[in-house]
């Protein structure tokens, strides 16, 4: 099995309202292409929508979920959301371990799955989506397994990767055997969608240890895992978050940290280290072909947003009746703030890509009054195109031709379902 290294570059460089950049039409010199051994390189310096940009309605066109009343429209934790190719939505409900299916109005009409181990059971899904024909895709948490369920949501098969489940085994060794030495870095294993081969893209952080000093930045490996259900194939590793070593007894997170997201797109995979305004595009093969670049520098961490973030942390740690482990909500709320601060912000949080190639990538929230939820969008070629605004509580699933879906958490931190439309 190859394990090539691709780590992104790191030089500086440069769904509601839509807003575009301001400014005049861009000149011609707004965007370049060179290529560097064989490897296209896309820098833009401005929007290319100037002032005429996409534009979604005010207030979503299909809203589903409700705060009490009928069981088919209450929701315990949305951990997906699809349009399938008829119009249906289909929602994951992880903690009913549902996909809970409506009409394109929103209706409800049955559900596929429940609790258990049997075929099309599942045990806590953790995202779901489109698959090859009509079928869909719904992965446990940390990747543990796939199944692929046909339209109706009758079982087709269940896989289990291999290389997750290695990962996922040692980490649950080591805590039954009391072993503290290591700790798995951010997150555990991660399902990123499926490629057009089939294929999945999958992704799992090293282990921190727990003794040492100085600062540490996470590795996280990307592998391409066959639809076949054989053995993965490493195709690079990558920056993950950054750590403090010998701070407390464990490595301690820096605030902020850099995320790595990656998301298949019509012929390969996009997938960004989070520390710089650049976006790497492979091939389903797992080869570099593009790189994309945005002319702008990083925002740095002001003392403003670092004010912002500690009170938004004490309000959630100190609320009445917060859920909280590790000591007193005092205890908690200083071994949340430990960490040290990054001199800058990081720059994409996620990215999604829409059935047309259009790159969508989430600009990396930071907390402040003035901070918005925007997605900064590129089109196929590489171009930026400018910036889309969402709702500040719209956790976006699925981007289409003409839509956004995604999860909004309301009141008593009820899930409901949103679908915008996109007028271009």
């Amino acid at each position: 099995m190859s394990n090539r290294s691709v780590a992104l570059p790191i030089a500086g460089l440069s769904l509601f309202t839509i807003t575009c950049q301001p400014g005049d039409a861009p000149a011609p010199d707004a965007f370049s292409v060179t290529d560097s051994a064989g490897i296209e390189i896309v820098e833009s310096a401005a929007s290319a929508w100037g002032e005429d940009g996409w534009t979604v309605a005010d207030s979503p066109s299909v809203v589903i979920g409700r705060r009490e009343g009928d069981e088919r429209y209450l929701f315990g934790e949305i951990t997906g959301a699809v349009v399938l190719r008829d119009g249906r939505i289909a929602v994951l409900d992880a903690q009913a371990a549902l996909v809970r299916v409506y009409s394109s109005e929103g209706e409800h009409i049955e559900d596929w799955g429940g609790q258990g181990e049997g075929p099309g059971e599942f045990s806590y899904p953790g995202s779901i989506f489109p698959y090859r024909g009509d079928s869909i895709l719904v992965s446990e948490f940390v990747a543990s397994s796939f199944t692929v369920l046909d339209d109706q949501g009758r079982f087709g098969r269940r896989m289990t990767p291999e290389i997750q489940q290695s990962f996922y085994t040692e980490w649950r060794r080591r805590m039954e055997e009391g072993d503290r030495s290591v700790t798995p870095a951010e997150s555990c294993c991660r399902l990123w969608g499926p490629l057009s081969t089939g294929a999945f893209l999958l992704s799992h952080p090293e282990m921190i240890p727990q003794t040492g000093t100085g600062a540490k930045r996470a590795t996280v490996t990307a592998a391409i895992n066959p639809a076949s259900d054989g053995a993965a194939e490493n195709v690079g590793d990558f920056g993950g978050g950054t750590y403090q070593l010998g701070l407390r007894d464990r490595p301690t997170r820096f605030h902020f940290q850099p995320r790595f997201t990656m998301a298949p797109g019509p012929d390969g995979y996009f997938a960004t280290e989070g520390d710089a305004y650049s976006i790497n595009e492979y091939g389903t093969d797992g080869r570099l072909g593009r790189i994309i670049r945005l002319a702008r520098e990083p925002r740095p961490v002001t003392e403003e947003i670092k004010a912002a973030y500690e009170e938004r942390t004490r309000e959630m740690i100190m609320a009445p009746g917060a859920p909280i482990e590790g000591g007193s909500p005092e205890e908690v709320l200083e071994m949340m703030l430990a960490g040290p601060y990054p001199s800058h912000l990081p720059t994409f949080a996620r990215l999604c890509v829409d059935p047309e190639g259009n790159l969508w990538a989430r600009h990396y929230p930071y907390g402040t009054e003035d901070d918005t939820n925007e997605y900064f969008v590129f089109a196929a070629d590489g171009r930026h195109l400018g910036v889309v605004e969402l709702p500040a509580s719209l956790w976006v699933f699925q981007i289409g031709a003409d839509f956004v879906l995604g999860r909004v958490t309301g009141d008593l931190d009820v899930n409901y379902v949103h679908l915008y439309r996109i007028e271009k």
